[in-house]
């Protein structure tokens, strides 16, 4: 289990999730409320809640048939508190904290010459194929893919076809945790991504660790994945 600085860190590390921080900043809010100011699915913006709340960032509650969300600061100000330490920074100012959270969020598709908003890109594109392993959404997961796509992993090769294949019944993850992602531009429109991944699978009990590395390219607006490989890893 990441401390809580590791978990904050890195669920602040995800643009989705600091612009739904940055709603949460006005009011608290039903978890369709949240959804209605995405594009992805309600599934997709649960996972994201999902991890703010599992870093303290958050809490959920049900009131009635609706599940409500609230910001909770003192997560942030416990992130604060541990910058305090090397005598640069003040206190969480809430109005401050607001502004910095519009700005982080900025265009969907970074160019790669701004490495800080790519590895929030990229992480945020990796993160989707993940929850479409864990929603069983092969069209997701399809289109997030290149036709060429190739998967090197420790019992061989795989295609595009292959990684989809694996959905034709049902969801493969129970639940995934990403972190430690760094980026490596490979060119003007090409970029890998390397990250740590905990997972557990459908119907398993034991969770597993690997380290991926993922070869994105742009794509019109938008990125697709052309090669991925995963490493197991001790923990």
């Amino acid at each position: 289990m990441a401390d809580p600085l590791s978990a904050a860190f890195a669920a602040l590390a995800d643009p989705t999730r600091r612009a739904i921080l940055a709603l949460l900043l006005e009011d608290d809010m039903a978890v369709t409320d949240v959804a209605d100011g995405f594009e992805i699915s309600l599934a997709a913006v649960s996972k994201h809640l999902g991890v703010l709340a599992r870093a303290g960032l958050i809490t959920q509650e049900r009131r009635g048939r609706v599940v409500w969300c609230k910001l909770e600061p003192d997560a942030l100000r416990e992130a604060s508190v541990w910058m305090q330490a090397f005598g640069q920074f003040d206190g969480v100012d809430m109005d401050a904290l607001e502004a910095l959270l519009d700005d982080m969020e900025g265009p969907p598709d970074a160019r790669p010459d701004d490495p800080p908003d790519l590895l929030g890109t990229l992480l945020s594109r990796e993160t989707a194929v993940w929850e479409a392993l864990a929603c069983g959404d092969a069209a997701a997961d399809r289109a997030a893919l290149a036709s060429g796509f190739l998967g090197i992993y420790p019992d061989g090769f795989a295609g595009r076809d292959d990684h989809v294949g694996q959905l034709a019944r049902g969801p493969t993850v129970a639940e995934f945790h990403l972190d430690r992602a760094r980026i490596t531009p490979l060119g003007p429109d090409r970029a890998a991504l390397s990250y740590h991944a905990r997972f557990r699978r459908v119907g398993a009990e034991v969770e597993e660790a690997m380290w991926v590395t993922s070869v994105w390219q742009r794509d019109g607006d938008g990125w697709i994945n052309l090669l991925s490989q995963d490493t197991p890893a001790r923990g």
